[in-house]
């Protein structure tokens, strides 16, 4: 990201283990072939930040040193994710396309850089054209993390979703203004007017856009399907570097020191790890899980440390007019936080009640919820009683045995769309049985014999089904009774079946 061009710039070194930790990585995190190139990488990296350690070099040779490796993991990094791009579909490609652009911006950004204090040494002024290059990269990581989130959306049942990616990123933009808040304190607190307020905040918004989307990726990384986690590591690994880097550089700013060689880490090891984020396999995981009690209480501690600190800085009447701003930003995120959560949970209670209370082959309602409108009915009193129609397929049977269940369920669909024309709005379609329907009728029709003669011809008309060369038919028994003032709903629904079978019966 952005940087400094009166400050200093180094490496820091990588020890042995870490190096030996990169070169045994299991193959489930990458390919062995890459992993022989990451540790190349690595190692040249951490040979270069010993050598720059040593203090044997002076700038600007020092500086070319310490800005030549960040510019060649980039071109490396961003070489990866163009090539895995081209070689997948859909969101496979997208999300790496979006990286490619990002990583490809920041090794401009970085090149430019490295000619402009490493080669020509020249002094350079802010803002400048590399401080927009290496926005490019928070940029392509964003909407890399956009694709990814709607990728998991669309390959989950609705049921599945824990957090929607709306409320990830209020999450993400809560935890950020809170952080950013302590970070200005702190900064601010040791060195408050040696860069002016105005410089101060500039760099450390240097930071901001890394740590919105290390939050980010580290709550779609608890949130989303595990298959995404191993991707969503290194992204999170290579960001936290770059930011790392960043909030040594504001820091530096804010106190107008001299910045050491621990400051340029970030930036030229950040790329390397976002490298095996292209060819990271993609890691099988549940269907289904309990959302993690992280997701909900991460956002409010740092909410609740920047009020606390807050409390004291009134107390000691030294409080800044930003922090007050950046607390009223997070109240503001929380509040929309939570009305967002209300309005999932209004839907989910819809959704649930829903399939509660309704058939899910042909979306009638069940007999749960016939008997509650049956009881409600009853205690209605005697004004405008209902009444029932109980209805039973004669040769359902016989067409889902030889035709298959397939043609069985879209002929139980196609009568349940039929037995909906007859009966008026406020009337119900029940499914109480395999081939068994209710129709409640509230109130009783005043002449029920020509609505069950409507039924009847409704049910008889030919269905085309699955696996049937021809059009199938069924005709029905039909059950009518008029439910008799403060009759039980077991009682009403016992004579209708009775009805149905004497029709039946007869019909023999």
């Amino acid at each position: 990201m952005a940087r400094s061009a009166r400050l200093g710039a180094a490496g820091v070194p990588v020890t042995a283990w870490v190096r030996r930790a990169l070169v045994s990585m299991p193959p489930r995190w990458l390919p062995p072939r890459a992993q022989v190139v990451f540790a190349v990488l690595a190692v040249l990296t951490a040979a270069n930040a010993a050598l720059l350690l040593t203090g044997w070099l002076s700038p600007p040779l020092s500086w070319l040193l310490a800005d030549l490796p960040g510019l060649v993991n980039a071109l490396a990094a961003a070489g990866v994710f163009t090539a895995t791009s081209l070689a997948r579909r859909g969101a496979e490609r997208r999300w790496r396309a979006c990286m490619a652009f990002g990583l490809a911006g920041w090794a401009a950004g970085q090149a430019l850089w490295v000619w402009s204090r490493g080669i020509t040494a020249r002094p350079m002024t802010f803002p400048d054209l590399e401080n927009l290059l290496y926005w490019m990269l928070p940029i392509g990581v964003f909407a890399a993390l956009l694709v990814i989130g709607r990728a998991d959306r669309a390959g989950t049942r609705s049921y599945d979703r824990i957090t929607p990616i709306r409320v990830l990123v209020l999450d993400g933009l809560i935890i950020v203004i809170a952080l950013f808040q302590l970070t200005w304190h702190v900064i601010t607190d040791n060195a408050p007017y040696r860069a002016g307020w105005e410089m101060t905040l500039l760099t450390i918004s240097y930071a901001a856009g890394d740590l919105v989307l290390i939050v980010l990726t580290l709550l779609m990384a608890v949130a989303l399907h595990t298959m995404w986690r191993p991707r969503l590591a290194w992204l999170m690994a290579g960001l936290a570097a770059i930011g790392f880097s960043d909030v040594l550089y504001a820091d530096v700013i804010a106190s107008q020191q001299l910045g050491t060689h621990v400051t340029d880490f970030g930036y030229m090891i950040g790329p390397l790890l976002l490298l095996p984020a292209a060819l990271a396999p993609p890691k099988p995981g549940p269907r289904m899980r309990g959302a993690p009690l992280v997701v909900l209480v991460l956002p409010y501690v740092p909410l609740a440390g920047g009020c606390a600190l807050l409390v004291l800085d009134a107390t000691a009447g030294r409080v800044h007019a930003v922090e007050i701003y950046l607390l009223v930003a997070a109240v503001t995120l929380v509040v929309i936080r939570h009305l967002t959560a209300l309005q999932q949970l209004y839907r989910a209670h819809r959704w649930l009640s829903h399939r509660a209370l309704h058939d899910p082959l042909t979306g009638a309602a069940n007999r749960t919820l016939l008997a509650e409108l049956l009881e409600a009915a009853a205690n209605e009193g005697p004004v405008a009683q209902p009444g029932l129609i109980y209805v039973d397929l004669n040769e359902f049977k016989t067409v889902n045995d030889r035709l298959g269940h397939q043609a069985g369920d879209a002929l139980l669909r196609a009568v349940t769309d039929r037995l909906r024309q007859c009966v008026r709005g406020n009337d119900t379609v029940a499914r109480v049985g395999g081939d068994e329907f209710v129709l409640l009728l509230d109130p009783a029709p005043a002449r029920p014999d020509e609505l069950l003669a409507q039924v009847s011809a409704a049910v008889e008309i030919p269905t085309a089904v699955p696996g049937a060369p021809d059009p199938v038919v069924v005709t029905a028994s039909l059950g009518y009774h008029p439910i008799a003032p403060g009759q039980p709903y077991r009682e009403a629904l016992a004579d209708a079946d009775r009805a149905m079978y004497a029709d039946k019966h007869r019909g023999l």
